[in-house]
């Protein structure tokens, strides 16, 4: 089995859904599993991320950095089913407003509100940039960095490693078999541990453990 980490990814948006198309011929659409986007989102009362809470939601990644200010990570997959099951919501209905100005329109196809949303103007939302990301705290690194993942194997290699990933893409070519993941660092951590024994895997997954440490030190601790 190969692994790589795909850390050549652009930040920007739709640059990130080029990339995926051009190297992985992955279409549009298929990208939103894997492009990601990471918030921050500041509330003047507690009862908007309450309310969100409330909700069982997948996918998130949500933590408060200052009273009533929160990051929030989320794909562009999860931002979409949000759309459809959460719109309800003053939170989700600002993540709307902010992001269809941010964002190309073919990331809301199929999921565009039928009536017109109104702004809630206690919640406020912006894009944390990259230099902000690359100044959180280790432990928030390890929650809201989100790597992408090549892995490529023979049928039974995959079908071993395959309930680890959460929504994994798939490309079949000839008898060799390829899937696209994300992990976030912590996620990726855990995964190593529970899988560096297994002799098909170890050397390789051995080997992007240590690069994945050495570019991220202060998340590895005495690791």
């Amino acid at each position: 089995m190969k692994i790589k980490w795909i850390n050549t990814l652009p930040t920007e948006i739709q640059e990130a859904s080029q990339f995926l198309k051009k190297f992985y011929n992955i279409s549009f659409e298929e990208a939103f599993k894997l492009i990601y986007l990471t918030l921050r989102v500041k509330t003047l009362s507690d009862s908007p991320i309450y309310k969100f809470l409330e909700r069982i939601i997948t996918g998130i990644k949500l933590d408060e950095i200052e009273k009533r200010e929160y990051l929030i990570t989320l794909s562009i997959y999860t931002l979409r089913s949000l759309l459809k099951e959460h719109l309800d919501l003053k939170l989700v209905k600002n993540l709307y407003l902010f992001l269809v100005k941010k964002l190309p329109k073919e990331y809301f196809k199929g999921v565009l509100p039928k009536h017109s949303i109104i702004a809630s103007q206690d919640i406020i939302i912006d894009f944390l940039s990259e230099k902000e990301k690359a100044e959180l705290s280790s432990f928030l690194k390890t929650k809201h960095l989100i790597l992408t993942f090549k892995f490529e194997g023979n049928c039974e290699e995959l079908i071993y490693i395959l309930p680890y990933f959460v929504n994994p893409y798939l490309i079949k070519k000839n008898e060799i078999y390829e899937i696209l993941t994300t992990f976030s660092i912590s996620e990726f951590m855990g995964f190593y541990l529970e899988l560096k024994h297994i002799n098909f895997l170890k050397e390789e997954i051995d080997l992007i453990f240590e690069i994945i440490k050495n570019f991220f030190p202060d998340c590895f601790g005495e690791i």
